[in-house]
C-alpha cells in the first residue's frame, strides 16, 4: 500500500501492488521495481549472513567514543558510520577480520604550560579520602608510597578513564565490581595475575566515584580511586588504618577550547575536529585501518602543536599535551 504525504508536494512511500516500490534514503526519494523476495538459503548466502551478523556483533562491542570514529570517515559517502563500517566488514577477507583492530579511543588532556611536578597527598590515621584542593591531576602520575603505614593497596583505579594500574603483583585472579552511569558491573575479569605497573583498561567508564570492590583470589583487597578531574584520592575498603603513606603525582593548568584536528596523512581529509573540555580533556578515537594522521593542536593565545605522520595509536595515546603562552 502507498502512503502520500503532501507537505507542499506529494511524497509517496510503500509498494504499489506488484507493480513497483516508493522509498527515499537520505531525502533523496526514488522508485524501483518490485521484486519478490528470495532465500534460497545457499552456503554462499549463509556465508554473507553470518559475516554480517559478526559484523553488527563487533559494532555493538564499541563503546559510544570508538563508534564515532567511523562517522568522519563516511563524510561525503552519504552513510552512516555504522554504514560504512559494516560494508567495510563485508570486504574484509578472513584474515583481515581476524587481524582487525577496533578504534582506539583516549582522553588527551591538554594543558597551558607545563605540569607541576611532584605533588604529594598524605593519608592521615583512618583518612580513606584526601584531596589536592581542587587541582587536577595528570592522568598516569600517581605514585603510592607506603611509608609506616599499614594501608596497602593493590591498584590504582583511573575511574574517568576506567583504567586500573596495578600498585603491586596480584598472585591470583583480580576481578572488579563498580557502577557506571546506571550500569551495574559484578566480578569483571582483570586479570589472571599482575606484575607492579601493569596497566589493565576496564570495559567501562566513567566509573562512579566511590563505587568500586576490588577483589584478588575472590577477597576483597584495598585499591585507591583516582579522580584526576575533582582532584580525589579515595580508599575503596579499609576503614582503618596507620598514618604515615603518600600518593606523588602532577598537576596542570587546564586549556579550555583547545581545537585538535586530525587528518589523513599528507591529505585534507578530516578525521577529527574536537574541542577540550573545561578540564582541558579531549575524547576520541581514532580508526585503525585508515593510515597515519597529520595533528594540529590549535589555540588562539598558544603556540601551535604541529605532528606529522603520527600512527592511530600516538595519535591516540593517553597524554598530557602542553601548550606554550604566546
Amino acid at each position: 500500500m502507498v502512503k502520500v504525504t503532501n507537505d507542499f508536494g506529494d511524497r509517496y512511500s510503500g509498494k504499489v501492488g506488484e507493480s513497483g516500490v516508493f522509498a527515499s534514503i537520505w531525502g533523496i526519494q526514488y522508485r524501483r521495481r518490485y521484486v519478490k523476495p528470495s532465500n534460497p538459503n545457499t552456503p554462499a548466502q549463509q556465508k554473507v549472513r553470518n559475516s554480517f551478523t559478526n559484523g553488527v556483533d563487533k559494532w555493538h562491542a564499541f563503546n559510544a567514543i570508538q563508534a564515532q570514529a567511523y562517522t568522519p570517515m563516511a563524510s561525503g559517502l552519504k552513510m552512516s558510520g555504522y554504514n560504512l563500517f559494516l560494508s567495510r566488514w563485508q570486504k574484509m577477507t578472513t584474515a583481515e577480520k581476524a587481524s582487525y583492530v577496533a578504534p582506539i579511543d583516549c582522553i588527551k588532556q591538554v594543558a597551558s604550560g607545563p605540569a607541576i611536578e611532584d605533588q604529594t597527598v598524605n593519608f592521615g590515621e583512618d583518612t580513606r579520602e584526601v584531596t589536592t584542593d581542587g587541582e587536577l591531576i595528570v592522568r598516569d602520575t600517581p605514585v603510592f608510597t607506603k611509608g609506616a603505614s599499614s594501608l596497602d593497596p593493590t591498584a590504582f583505579v583511573d575511574i574517568r578513564r576506567g583504567k586500573l594500574t596495578f600498585i603491586k603483583a596480584a598472585l591470583s585472579a583480580v576481578t572488579i565490581s563498580y557502577t557506571s552511569g546506571g550500569l551495574t558491573v559484578t566480578d569483571e575479569a582483570v586479570a589472571e595475575t599482575a606484575s607492579e605497573g601493569d596497566i589493565v583498561e576496564l570495559d567501562n567508564f566513567d566509573i562512579d566515584y566511590k563505587s568500586i570492590v576490588l577483589k584478588v583470589g575472590g577477597s576483597e583487597v584495598d585499591a585507591i580511586e583516582v579522580d584526576v578531574n575533582a582532584g580525589k584520592f579515595w580508599v575503596t575498603k579499609s576503614t582503618t588504618f596507620t598514618s604515615g603513606s603518600s600518593v606523588t603525582y602532577d598537576e596542570y593548568e587546564p586549556l579550555q577550547d583547545a581545537n585538535i584536528k586530525m587528518q589523513k596523512v599528507n591529505t585534507n581529509f578530516n578525521t577529527l575536529n574536537e574541542y577540550t573540555n573545561v578540564f582541558g580533556e579531549a575524547r576520541f578515537a581514532q580508526t585503525t585501518e585508515d593510515g597515519n594522521r597529520d595533528i594540529n593542536y590549535i589555540e588562539p593565545d598558544h603556540l601551535t602543536i604541529v605532528q606529522g605522520n603520527v600512527t592511530p595509536a600516538n595519535a591516540c595515546a593517553d597524554e598530557l599535551i602542553v601548550m606554550t603562552p604566546i
